[in-house]
């Protein structure tokens, strides 16, 4: 029980790194294909990698010693099938014809373990049935795969990291677990009459998807200043190491506005599945989308900077004392506040952006459901 309470423990202290590490791509995903981000779909994905870790940890926690573990001399494997169940007998006491003796079986380790065997794989049944919709063969393919993996985890001694298993391999464990996600596929049944459906969280999510959400506009606009980040990155090494012009961190961005323009959007607007029309009812002009670029750039990017610019102007000037690089996180930290606030306060009341007025361009969603 101890073991299980600490593997649990570990898997809800890691999960928020890991969901950290993983919504960005998330995010993405979602975009690209539906449009939208579900909540009921995040719900069931992100509960699942929790699920999946605390699994995970079930099987290899607690991490012994490397002195422990070459002091072992138990078995490392067990092939004979049902072989708990002559363990469960003999070490229990357990009769069938006498139901006083139920009681004190069900307390023993012999009989709780071969039940919590059954229920770790349980939820991934449900998963597999409700989510991922396998039929029964499939899930029970899957399941199986599923408790190898864990097994073999166990024989190799956590990937040859022990020199020898500190966990047996038992074959009794794989009937276990199999058992335990058919039960799972039958109970599955019942989260389809309960909750919506996966084809109808996809419908739900396709038809959000026709919207142009704030979020999504964010995550298109993050994903573009990441790109140029990186590109300015690796631009200001090269700079460095070579001792050449400083102009030349211009380059990334002109770069990668002119691949822009020639395409008529940015990468992110085609993760996020997005494009440009005018709301005049004109084409969508090079010299519109110009302007577009040229205001996003000045508003998230050259005004900033020029803050930051003017700041260590005003130092030389001595109105300001000093300007250190936590002084310049906080300016553009605010500035970056304000503008998403602005920009999430126009998007509330259906207003339109100052770089879609001065261009006449706005964004609208590719998606389209699939027949």
């Amino acid at each position: 029980m101890n073991n299980f309470k600490e593997a649990i423990l570990t898997a809800i202290i890691l999960f928020p790194i890991v969901a950290l590490l993983i919504t960005l791509p998330y995010v993405i995903i979602q975009y690209h294909k539906y449009g939208s981000i579900n909540k009921w779909r995040t719900i069931i994905v992100y509960s699942f990698i929790l699920y999946f870790m605390s699994a995970y940890f079930l099987v290899i926690l607690p991490l012994p010693s490397e002195e422990f573990v070459l002091k072992l001399s138990t078995p490392i494997y067990n092939f004979r099938p049902f072989s708990f169940i002559y363990d469960i007998f003999t070490g229990t006491g357990l009769q069938l014809n006498e139901f006083a003796t139920y009681f004190p079986t069900m307390k023993n380790p012999l009989f709780y373990e071969a039940i919590f065997n059954i229920l770790l794989t349980v939820p991934f049944g449900i998963y597999l049935h409700y989510y991922f919709k396998c039929n029964l063969k499939k899930t029970l393919f899957f399941t199986f795969c599923l408790t190898l993996f864990f097994e073999l985890t166990q024989l190799t001694g956590l990937y040859f990291i022990y020199p020898r298993p500190y966990r047996i391999f038992d074959v009794d464990d794989l009937i276990l677990n199999t058992s335990g996600g058919l039960l799972g596929y039958a109970i599955g049944s019942l989260f389809l009459k309960i909750f919506p459906s996966r084809d109808e969280i996809d419908e739900q999510s396709y038809d959000e998807g026709q919207k142009v959400s704030f979020l999504r506009r964010v995550v298109s606009f993050f994903i573009d200043c990441l790109l140029i980040f990186i590109l300015l990155f690796f631009t200001g090494l090269i700079i460095w190491q070579a001792k050449i012009s400083k102009g030349w961190f211009l380059l990334p961005i002109i770069f990668y506005v002119t691949i822009c323009l020639i395409f008529k959007k940015t990468v992110g607007m085609s993760l996020t599945k997005l494009k440009f029309v005018s709301f005049r009812k004109d084409k969508v002009t090079t010299i519109a989308m110009f302007i577009y670029y040229f205001w996003f750039l000045t508003l998230n990017f050259f005004l900033p900077l020029s803050l930051i610019i003017l700041s260590y102007i005003l130092k030389s000037l001595n109105y300001i004392k000093e300007v250190t690089f936590e002084y310049s996180v906080v300016v553009i930290g605010a500035y970056t506040l304000m503008i998403l606030i602005i920009g999430f306060l126009k998007r509330l009341f259906h207003l339109r952006l100052s770089n879609e007025y001065l261009s006449g361009l706005e964004l609208k969603s590719t998606i389209s459901k699939p027949d």
